[in-house]
């Protein structure tokens, strides 16, 4: 056995071990009889992954809403203020909560602290929420980390999450974007900063796909909607719709922050992307 095939075969080694490995993890202490908030059992995981003691404190996002963004908005309107002023490429984002409370602190400790099984549950909330849309899907992406990101933290949650959800919708998920710079302080960027941190972060990968085609991309969280719009606007011009989900939306209205000069700047740029493709 030469070198490379010794190296070849420690890997599917490695590989078929680590699988026995979670699966004896999973017979001894399944994440799929438990609520994703308390930890308490319950037995419907597959139709709601949290108990309904929890149930009465989560800020689920199941009000009205905006058509567009899935923004809690006054009763009396269809779409929110921002989704008027800004343009969108997407024509629906998907979240079941809203970024608050025990939600917020759960998300922080899926990304955080190494916390993959809550992927699961986020992922059977979000794909209700598509199936009750019902819409088509041919693809699932999502929102790709650097590579020194998904490095320092291990797992790309927002890829952990579109595989679950791809598993439930019986869809493919295929990595569709690039991750040119990284900005690591994004998080606390108003949305006028997120707009001028935009131009150039993300990239589209040469993919086979058909204008018919209409595609899910997948995050963690929508702030202000900047990164999904972003990536949107990317995959726009080859598709024929897409859609956006996230496991939580803050409930921000960065209607005041919008950049007229930036915005035009970001779509310049997808223009002359689209025109180079």
């Amino acid at each position: 056995m030469n070198k490379r095939d010794s190296y070849v075969f420690r890997a599917r080694l490695h590989k078929a071990f680590k699988g026995v490995g979670e699966w004896m993890n999973h017979l001894l202490f399944p994440d799929d009889i438990k609520c994703i908030f308390c930890g308490d059992d319950i037995s419907n995981f597959y139709d709601k992954p949290y108990c309904e003691d929890c149930e009465k404190t989560l800020p689920l996002n199941d009000g009205h809403v905006c058509k567009v963004c899935d923004m809690p908005i006054k009763a009396d309107e269809e779409v929110c203020d921002f989704c008027k002023k800004e343009k969108k490429f997407f024509e629906r984002a998907f979240c079941p909560f809203i970024y608050e409370k025990e939600v917020k602190n759960k998300i922080l400790a899926f990304k955080d602290s190494n916390k993959r099984y809550l992927s699961k549950g986020f992922a059977i909330l979000i794909a209700k929420r598509i199936l009750s849309a019902n819409i088509n899907i041919n693809y699932i992406t999502y929102i790709p980390m650097s590579a020194k990101g998904e490095k320092r933290r291990g797992f790309n949650q927002a890829k952990l999450l579109a595989e679950e959800i791809g598993k439930i919708l019986h869809k493919p998920v295929v990595c569709f974007f690039n991750k040119d710079k990284d900005f690591e302080k994004q998080k606390s960027l108003t949305y006028k900063e997120r707009q001028a941190a935009m131009i150039g972060m993300y990239s589209l990968k040469e993919a086979n796909i058909k204008r018919t085609d209409n595609v899910l991309i997948v995050d963690d969280v929508i702030t202000t909607t900047a990164t999904v719009n972003y990536c949107a606007g990317l995959l726009h011009p080859k598709v024929n719709k897409v859609y956006v989900c996230a496991v939580a939306r803050t409930n921000h209205n960065p209607i005041n922050e919008i950049s007229v000069s930036n915005q035009k700047k970001l779509e310049k740029e997808l223009k002359k992307r689209k025109n180079k493709n």
